[in-house]
């Protein structure tokens, strides 16, 4: 069985790179939902099996994963804070359970996407 790890891992972070520009939180957090919700992962990964019980990336790792790339993606709403550490500028009034809310929404679709439900 191939591992689809770090296709998976590119499909996403390609997703999110598409939306790096757009400054508004509100239109920034539709439109990665939008492109996650286009994701298919059986057309866009060859010999691709979608998962039964184990994800191919564990839900722990895509919020891990969302939350370091969400900020390093995009600089014009996130602010690096500390080496590797990013925070919400100020003018966006953006708190911690906003970001938490968003990127669970985004597990949830990934999640559905690598067990092949579109």
């Amino acid at each position: 069985m191939a591992s689809y790890y770090s296709k998976i891992e590119d499909i996403i972070f390609n997703n999110i790179y598409k939306e790096r520009n757009i400054t508004d939180w509100k239109q920034y957090k539709d439109s990665v939902i939008c492109n996650f919700d286009n994701i298919n992962f059986i057309e866009s990964i060859e010999n691709y099996i979608p998962c039964q019980r184990k994800l191919h990336i564990t839900k722990p790792k895509m919020r891990l994963m969302l939350h370091c790339r969400l900020a390093q993606l995009n600089k014009n709403i996130f602010q690096e804070v500390n080496y590797d550490t990013y925070a919400p500028r100020i003018e966006y009034n953006i708190n911690f359970r906003d970001i938490c809310d968003f990127v669970e929404e985004c597990v949830v679709i990934l999640a559905r996407k690598q067990q092949g439900k579109n």
